[in-house]
């Protein structure tokens, strides 16, 4: 019963915590003129992105698919923000590594 009450008032912080995140994610990227949507789903895409760069493709082949609807400069920066906040390990140490 204890884990059950727990887990009850874990879920809404864990929820808070993703939604300030998200709208961080999407705050820092429209700061620079990069306008994809609500913050969920400028997070979505980028935690899609992070699946992408896990099954294989690379920061340059995620560069180029946004590029439909971002400016090259752009598309950098949402490959470096998304994967600096949603996949770390993914993260370039340095910007064009």
């Amino acid at each position: 019963m204890f884990g059950a009450l727990l887990a009850l008032m874990l879920v809404p912080a864990a929820a808070a915590s993703a939604d300030n995140k998200d709208a961080e994610f999407t705050s820092y990227l429209e700061s620079d003129g990069i306008h994809l949507g609500t913050a969920s789903e400028t997070a979505n895409m980028g935690r899609a992105m992070c699946q992408d760069l896990d099954a294989g493709y690379t920061q340059s082949d995620e560069v180029n698919q946004l590029t439909q609807r971002l400016s090259q400069d752009q598309a950098k920066l949402f490959v470096l923000a998304a994967t600096a906040e949603y996949c770390p390990n993914k993260h370039p140490a340095k910007p064009g590594s």
